[in-house]
């Protein structure tokens, strides 16, 4: 089937299917919010992994449904955009949400763009540009996750990572999910799409990723602090064109969220966190206590519609410049 060209999606069903009597039946495929979505008549009461692929050749598991009244309904949430063709196939089987083993994949691009100094709002010298990227990956539903040290980033030919294991720095791990994340690289700077591959636990995890268009997904959320008594009560912001900076009427299409960061210097780490906000979202009460002079920076941090986040970083009074 053909959906709003350049965008092209197949649909295929496994011979492993074949026992349950009743071949499944694509139907009522559309796309909704920039969204594919299709309904499956399939049998009830069959747990079904859903998997992806851009070239028949690699799939990733995305995750998993079982069908009831005969019926499956298939929704992407990563959009389109950036797809030109997609494909999607059922295995037969799969897990419970608690005992399923689930992977994603990602990037984060990184961007300085300006410092606080003595004032209230940075000073900003545009165009301000992406400077690196690390890929990140994600894994819930294990046990025994393993340590940063042993996950290996392998991107395509120019990527900067071959083999290259986690940053412990900047990977976590807790009871029910780990997120790990490859060194900084900065030639390229920007993130390629291509075959990447993350080797979790001796196995090469395989993900298919479009490209991210990260050079055209920079915008500026520009913030203005309000300190009283030499404390951070409140972030606000306005979005300005990443090239020119003009204020811009709102959020660019592509952002899913947005989230306010504040950073203190290397022993003090994190000193707040936003949760993830819409983004039409433009202030942010900080919401424990924290002293402007120990703040050395702030990251406002947003996605966008294809998995990948971007990292804005100002420098703040303890940053030393």
């Amino acid at each position: 089937m053909c959906l709003a060209p350049p965008f092209f999606v197949g649909v295929l069903w496994l011979s492993t299917l074949a026992g349950l009597g009743q071949a499944p039946v694509f139907t009522n495929a559309t796309i909704v919010g920039g969204n594919f979505k299709v309904q499956i008549l399939i049998a009830s009461n069959a747990t079904f992994t859903i998997q992806t692929s851009t070239n028949l050749t690699s799939w990733t598991s995305v995750g998993f449904q079982t069908a009831t009244n005969n019926l499956m309904n298939l929704v992407d949430p990563r959009g389109i955009a950036g797809f030109g063709r997609q494909y999607y196939r059922l295995l037969l089987g799969g897990g419970s949400s608690g005992s399923q083993v689930k992977f994603n994949f990602g990037f984060l691009e990184f961007a300085n763009a300006g410092n606080y100094g003595a004032g209230s709002t940075p000073a900003t010298t545009f165009p301000v540009t992406l400077n690196s990227y690390s890929a990140t990956f994600g894994v819930q539903n294990d046990t025994n996750y393993p340590g940063a040290a042993n996950i290996f980033f392998t991107g395509p030919a120019g990527s900067g990572l071959t083999n290259s294991p986690a940053n412990p720095d900047n990977s976590n791990t807790n009871a029910e999910s780990a997120n790990y994340q490859s060194a900084y690289v900065t030639n390229p700077f920007i993130a390629p799409g291509g075959t990447w591959v993350a080797n979790y636990k001796g196995t090469n995890e395989t993900f298919s990723v479009p490209d991210p268009q990260a050079a055209s997904r920079v915008v500026v959320p520009y913030p203005t602090v309000t300190v009283v008594g030499g404390v951070l009560q409140s972030v606000n912001w306005v979005y300005r064109d990443a090239a020119t900076g003009a204020t811009l009427g709102g959020p660019p299409a592509y952002m899913s969220n947005i989230q306010v960061q504040v950073h203190g210097a290397s022993s003090a780490g994190e000193l707040y966190d936003s949760d993830q906000l819409t983004p039409a979202t433009t202030s942010n009460v900080v919401a424990s206590p924290v002293s402007w002079a120990a703040v050395s920076g702030i990251s406002m941090a947003y996605g966008d519609s294809l998995g990948n986040n971007y990292v804005i970083s100002f420098g703040g009074p303890a940053s030393g410049h």
